[in-house]
């Protein structure tokens, strides 16, 4: 087996910090992307994060190499590893972003620059959408992904009326704050649930469906069991999801009420970052 000492290191030094009380994080506000091969080791809008916010990296290329993250769930894959991996110490506020942030949201960086002490969730995008499961009737797959986002819920503590189609309004594309304290309103296990269910090699769901409870009924039609090989229509539950799991709001959110350029007073977290030793 391949070693890797280095890694070994930083382990044992962030153990020691949780055991002192102290973070890892030298930064209030800590960036987790997701890419694949979108750039190298270092993202080229790194230059533009504030001074308070830094960046964690995974790579999706080398196994057994630091912060190897397995290529699957698309940005549900690296988000939930993040979340799992560090949830007995979260930065204050993390932010989850794609690989090329301002594809989906041309004022990423001067939305990330209202961020303060007192944001809880939100969304840093604006594409705001309404989406329920029929929209994959043309994949076959209409009750696959239903059940995923129910299973997926369950695994929060939220449960979907059965027999009714899941419609979600959100902002689209997963770019998204939120908090330590949002984060923990659910148990580590269930991100485990979640991360096994859209990050992982398998299906989201084991088994026959459950037509029970959904609100599609098995035909020739409908694909009747979930396969690895539909993670990349499953995955897409954390995106129409995630402000329910972590924001804590209604499947069908409200619009936010505001303008799209971003104004806002200087972030509170310019005067309580410390630089990195």
């Amino acid at each position: 087996m391949r070693c890797w000492p280095h890694v070994l290191v930083a382990a044992a030094a962030v153990a020691a910090k949780r055991r002192q009380g102290t973070s890892q994080w030298s930064t209030p506000v800590v960036v987790v992307p997701a890419h694949y091969r979108e750039w190298g080791r270092s993202p080229p809008w790194a230059t533009k994060l504030p001074p308070w916010a830094s960046l964690y990296i995974y790579q999706r290329t080398k196994k057994g190499a630091p912060r190897y993250s397995p290529n699957y769930g698309y940005e549900a894959g690296v988000h939930l590893q993040f979340i799992k991996e560090h949830y007995d110490d979260l930065p204050e506020l993390v932010v989850f972003t794609q690989a090329k942030p301002v594809q989906h949201n041309p004022l990423f960086f001067d939305a990330l620059k209202c961020l303060n002490s007192k944001t809880n969730y939100t969304s840093l995008n604006w594409n705001y959408q309404t989406r329920g499961t029929t929209y994959w009737r043309k994949f076959a797959l209409q009750g696959v992904v239903e059940q995923c986002w129910r299973d997926v819920l369950d695994a929060f503590g939220v449960r979907l009326p059965p027999k009714k189609e899941p419609v979600a309004s959100f902002y689209c594309c997963a770019q998204m704050a939120a908090s330590r304290d949002m984060i923990r309103r659910h148990p580590r296990s269930a991100y485990e649930k979640a991360y096994a269910m859209l990050g992982g090699a398998g299906a989201c769901h084991e088994g026959e469906l459950d037509w029970a409870t959904l609100s599609v009924y098995a035909s020739s039609r409908t694909r009747k069991w979930d396969a690895p090989r539909y993670n990349r229509h499953t995955a897409g539950a954390w995106e129409h999801l995630n402000h329910v799991i972590l924001g804590d709001e209604p499947l069908n959110s409200r619009r936010r009420a505001r303008a799209r350029i971003p104004r806002c007073a200087p972030s509170d977290f310019g005067s309580r970052w410390r630089t990195p030793s």
